[in-house]
């Protein structure tokens, strides 16, 4: 769970968190796991070649495509005023006796899903100033939205029936032409009949109408799906011991249990145009990943976590640069990471912008300058994606009852620069 104010409600990359301890028993049968966006444990050496000398990980000699001084190694500098700005002048009014969670953020951070609980709890489409209660939850106290997606038509979401990750859910689908609704899938229940049988989080993806989505079908096995939500049967992309899809671009993308050379498991990344639902071809870099952990790209840029769980790094690669580089690496040698690599999870792409979580606060990285600093006060978490960039973090002491979140919307377009390193 989150840790900013109310627990961030399953969600996103945050709901496998927990997990992450867990994800070899649960999605991976003891090789290295991943949940949501990338996974748990591992090596995560970051490509089949596995780690070198911290020389030559970073001897890369491509000038960044935004022009940037050549650098293999960023560093953590202090939040501009720009920055700050920009994202108070985006916070997200909440009424009095209300408390919102943010659940996904779009494009341009022009539309977002929010949690809202005060009298009830319910679901919340907001496009500009405008919002929209599309469901209210039949349980308010156990009843969270795990995930969401909105492609301008269809709202889909999860509601997760409880606070355990073994907790059933049901997948909805919102039409905002007609305001209607309907469920669309929903957990297998385990032979208790009150959870559900062990699989990926689900984090569900619409594009142009058609829904993805992972579920567990038994034996620790898993299957990806997709369904055209105007009318047809599901469809069964793949199936076998695979991690939460997550779009790329135009690409659906997760990770897959393999075997690798020497007859162990491993995990590798595979892919299917949305399009099509035809397997499409991942960069030489990324195909030729194994065992890393929360993976997320916007189809040009991807990033990542690899090295040691205890010792991890933030790897990115874009299109042009010859091979990934530990952008973020701490600062230390010392036997735990530093705060800006302790507990790295959702890790996110929007651009020239990435961002991650970890137990401490949200970063983010800035391209332009390979440059990094903290952009929550304490805790929270940051949701980056194609353009928008969305902040929530708790006001005040983050385990009070009557704690409330901070929510900041803006456009990745608006923040200038993050200064660059001397």
């Amino acid at each position: 769970m989150g840790t900013s104010g109310e627990a961030r409600p399953g969600a996103l990359r945050a709901r496998g968190l927990a997990a992450a301890a867990l994800g070899a028993v649960v999605l991976l049968a003891g090789t290295s796991a991943c949940s949501p966006g990338g996974g748990g444990g591992g090596s995560g050496e970051g490509s089949r070649e596995g780690s070198r000398e911290e020389s030559r990980e970073g001897s890369s000699t491509a000038a960044p495509p935004t022009g940037a001084p050549v650098r293999d190694r960023a560093c953590e500098v202090e939040l501009p005023g720009g920055w700050s700005d920009a994202l108070a002048d985006g916070r997200v009014p909440v009424p009095e006796g209300e408390r919102a969670v943010l659940t996904e953020v779009g494009p341009g951070a022009g539309w977002s899903v929010l949690q809202s609980s005060g009298a009830d709890r319910s679901i919340v489409l907001r496009e500009g100033d405008e919002e929209r209660r599309v469901m209210r939850l039949a349980d308010p106290v156990e009843h969270q939205v795990g995930s969401a997606d909105f492609d301008g038509r269809w709202l889909v979401f999860d509601v997760v029936e409880g606070r355990q990750l073994e907790s059933p859910w049901t997948l909805y689908a919102w039409d905002a032409t007609s305001g209607r609704r309907k469920a669309v899938a929903e957990a297998e229940r385990a032979a208790d009949g009150q959870s559900a049988v062990p699989g990926p989080f689900v984090q569900a993806v619409v594009r142009s109408g058609r829904l993805f989505w992972a579920q567990g079908t038994g034996g620790g096995r898993s299957a990806v799906y997709a369904r055209d939500l105007g009318g047809g049967e599901r469809r069964t992309v793949y199936e076998g011991v695979v991690d939460t899809p997550f779009a790329a671009g135009g690409l659906l993308v997760w990770l897959r249990q393999s075997e690798s050379p020497s007859g162990g498991p491993e995990t590798r990344l595979a892919a299917v145009s949305t399009d099509t639902l035809r397997r499409a071809d991942l960069p030489g870099p990324i195909a030729a990943l194994r065992n890393v952990r929360y993976v997320a790209s916007d189809g040009r840029t991807w990033a990542w976590a690899g090295g040691e769980p205890e010792r991890p790094r933030l790897y990115v690669w874009r299109e042009g640069w010859p091979k990934p580089l530990p952008l973020v690496r701490g600062r230390g040698g010392g036997a735990v990471a530093e705060p800006e690599l302790g507990g790295i999870d959702q890790v996110q792409v929007s651009g020239e912008v990435v961002t991650w979580r970890t137990t401490e606060a949200a970063w983010a990285l800035d391209l332009r300058s390979r440059a990094y600093a903290q952009i929550t006060p304490r805790y929270g978490y940051a949701l980056a994606r194609d353009g928008g960039l969305g902040v929530a973090y708790p006001e005040g002491e983050a385990k009070a009852a009557d704690a409330r979140d901070t929510i900041q919307l803006t456009e990745t377009s608006t923040l200038p620069a993050l200064p660059a390193c001397e």
